[in-house]
């Protein structure tokens, strides 16, 4: 074989191995781009499921302080409108006729009376109660030497303070209406908000 036949029988095979291997280089550069599109597929999946997961996440934290914020504004005002409701009854109460507001005072003097020989000491302004009352109450008590008011006078706007000794036992209206409001908000709020829960 002559040399030319040589060099083109080289070329010949030389182009057939680069067609093979362009071929063979093509095929595999399909099969790593289809592996890689296949791969980009399923980590977009992966990142849209992340991203939907962390989005629904965000949406139940922000539902969920929403709702936080709505109870306790609505504490909130429900505490305001008890406040309104205890207040409200503490005016009443101060703006009793002379009759009513003696009926009440007995009976808290009735509950708080042990010996029946305590003093009683009423507010600055008050003038509804006075000694011939205590008096009367002593009588339907029934027992001891009777009831005194005392010549000292408080700042209370309503109510007394019982006194026997070094004992005292404060019946003033602020502590009235404290001590029932503390046993009685379960059932006020129940009357006032028994629609608004449901």
């Amino acid at each position: 074989m002559a040399v030319d036949d040589i060099l083109k029988k080289i070329m010949s095979d030389a182009e057939l191995a680069a067609q093979e291997i362009l071929a063979e280089g093509e095929r595999g550069g399909a099969e790593i781009l289809e592996r890689a599109q296949a791969d980009a597929a399923a980590l977009k999946t992966q990142l849209g499921a992340t991203a939907d997961q962390r989005a629904e996440e965000e949406r139940n934290r922000v539902v969920t302080l929403a709702r936080l914020s709505a109870r306790r504004d609505l504490l909130t005002e429900k505490q305001l409108l008890m406040g309104k409701v205890f207040d409200e009854t503490r005016k009443r109460i101060l703006a009793m006729g002379r009759d009513d507001y003696r009926r009440l005072i007995q009976g808290f003097l009735l509950n708080a009376i042990e010996s029946g020989t305590e003093e009683v000491m009423i507010g600055e302004h008050e003038e509804r109660i006075d000694q011939a009352f205590l008096d009367e109450v002593a009588a339907e008590f029934g027992k001891g030497g009777g009831l005194k008011l005392s010549p000292e006078r408080g700042s209370m706007d309503g109510g007394f303070i019982l006194r026997e000794g070094t004992t005292a036992t404060n019946c003033t209206l602020d502590t009235i209406l404290r001590d029932a409001r503390e046993s009685l908000e379960t059932e006020v709020a129940r009357i006032l908000f028994a629609h608004g829960d449901k």
